[in-house]
Order: C-alpha cells, then structure tokens, then sequence
C-alpha cells in the first residue's frame, strides 16, 4: 500500500505532539521541582520509587529523561530507543501517581502517550526524521563504495586484459619473429665466381645437389663467370648441355662484360638468357653484402 504525502504529514504530525507533551512535562519538573515531588511522596504507591532515592531525586532525573526523550521523538533521531526510554519514565510515574489518585483523566492519558510510545517503538520516525536522513546518507555512501568497487574491478580487469593483449602480441611478435628467422633461414642464397670453362660443370653439379638436399635451404643460384669461362657460354659449345643442366636446377648465369671484351666475345654470339654485368668481381661483392654465401672457384 503505497503511503500518501497528507499520511506522511500526519505521522510527523503525531510525532511532534507526543514529544511536545514529554518535552514540556520534563521542564515542568525543573521548573516545579517541589510541588512534583511533593505528588510523588503524597501518591498511594510513591513506595514503589522512593525506595530507590529521594522524591526530589526522582523528579530532576525524571525531568532530564523527560527532556532528551521529547528532543530525541522530535527530531525523529534514534526514534525507537528515545521511545522506549520515555516508555521506561512513563511507567513508573503511571503506577506511582496516577493509579489510585481517583483522577482518571491523567491515568488515561498515559495510558494513551504509551499507546503512542509503542507504535514509534516498533515502527521508527516512520517519516520527516533524522533517522531518515542518516538511513539516506548512508545508503548514499553505500552506492558510492559499490561504484567505486565496480570502477575498481574495472580498472582490474581492464588492466588484466591489457596484460594480456600485450602478452598475446608479445607472443604474436615473438612467433612472427621465429617466423621470419625460419623463413629466412629457409632463404639462403649462393653464388659460385668460376674462372675456366671447366668450372662449369662443377658449378652446375654443385646446384643440383644443394637443391635435392633440403638442408641447405637454397632460394637462388648464380653462378658468375669471369675470365676464360666466359667462352663456355658461346652458342653451339661443349657446355651447352651443362648450361640447360643448370638452367633446369635453377641457375642464374652471369657474365663479366670486362672478360668479354678481353677475350673479343660478342655478346650476339652467347646462348640466349645469358645476362651480362660490367665488372663480376664488384657485382660478386654486391652479392656478399646482399647475403649471398659466394664460392671462387
């Protein structure tokens, strides 16, 4: 059942008078110190709390649980200990002074104040209170920590899968690094500087046999002829078939324009796909730094 504004006013309403009253009895007992005790040592049952201290005692300390109590209910702090604590003052006054005395209306009263003191006993402030505000501020404060805890987690998790995407990458690089390392060491290059037409075929023999055997992991093959090889490659010549042996292993054939001059070749007059280089011996140094593994025969 949902609990209109005009109830809640009402509840606050009840609040404020029933403290009012307790408020406004505790001052009298300051104020009228003598003539309550003199009540209180004139009731049929004063017995009943003057064994424990003087009726003028009774009355200040009364007074003082009278006042907190009343400021407690209305303000609506700690509600139900101020209620019960008035309900402890209430009684004893009750049974002392007003049974017995023959004037009914301020037994009932009391009577009705602990009806009163009951229902803030079991229900609280209920609404418009101290004790509602503080209940809010810390719910509020509750709220906060739980989203602070959830940044928290995360900022963790957030943190933790960063971890691990850069571990994932770092591996990713790693084996894209051990990748590389395998392909290129799978890439080897060779080159081969023969001098004399007879060179050639152990240039060529050399070529297949690195790329039957897979352990020398062979990408290219050049071979360069410098000198007097250079008339091996002459067209309709001895080494014809060696030159289609080597073509069919890979060969790359490459020959020095320095030692056709020298030996008054015509480049016309070599097997075709023949390429030629101004100098072998700088093109056989270029090779090196490109990471050719070069032979001289």
């Amino acid at each position: 059942m949902e609990i209109t504004p005009k109830q809640k006013i009402s509840f606050l309403v009840l609040r404020i008078m029933a403290s009012l009253i307790f408020i406004v009895a505790g001052i009298s007992h300051f104020v009228k110190t003598a003539g309550a005790a003199a009540r209180l040592e004139n009731a049929p049952f004063a017995h009943l709390a003057t064994w424990m201290a003087p009726a003028e005692t009774l009355i200040i300390l009364s007074g003082i649980g009278l006042l907190l109590g009343g400021f407690m209910l209305l303000a609506g702090y700690k509600t139900k200990l101020a209620a019960a604590g008035l309900l402890a003052i209430l009684i004893p006054i009750t049974l002392t002074v007003q049974v017995g005395s023959g004037d009914y209306g301020p037994l009932f009263k009391n009577v009705a104040l602990t009806g009163v003191l009951i229902f803030f006993i079991v229900n609280g402030a209920v609404h418009y209170g101290l004790d509602q505000a503080m209940e809010l501020k810390k719910r509020m404060r509750q709220s906060v920590t739980t989203i602070q805890r959830g940044n928290y987690a995360a900022v963790l998790v957030t943190g933790l899968l960063l971890l691990g995407s850069c571990a994932s990458t770092t591996s990713v690089a790693q084996s894209t690094s051990q990748q590389d390392t395998a392909t290129q060491a799978a890439k080897k290059k060779y080159a081969v500087l023969i001098s004399q037409p007879n060179h050639l075929k152990a240039a060529v023999n050399t070529a297949e046999t690195i790329t039957k055997e897979s352990k020398y992991n062979r990408e290219t093959f050049v071979v360069m002829a410098c000198g007097k090889s250079v008339e091996a490659f002459k067209k309709d010549g001895a080494m014809a078939a060696e030159i289609e042996k080597g073509r069919a292993a890979g060969v790359t054939y490459m020959l020095c324009g320095m030692s056709l001059k020298k030996f008054n070749i015509d480049p016309a007059t070599l097997v075709e796909g023949i390429e030629i280089t101004p100098n072998g011996l700088t093109y056989m140094f270029d090779l090196k730094q490109q990471g050719f593994i070069t032979v001289e025969l």
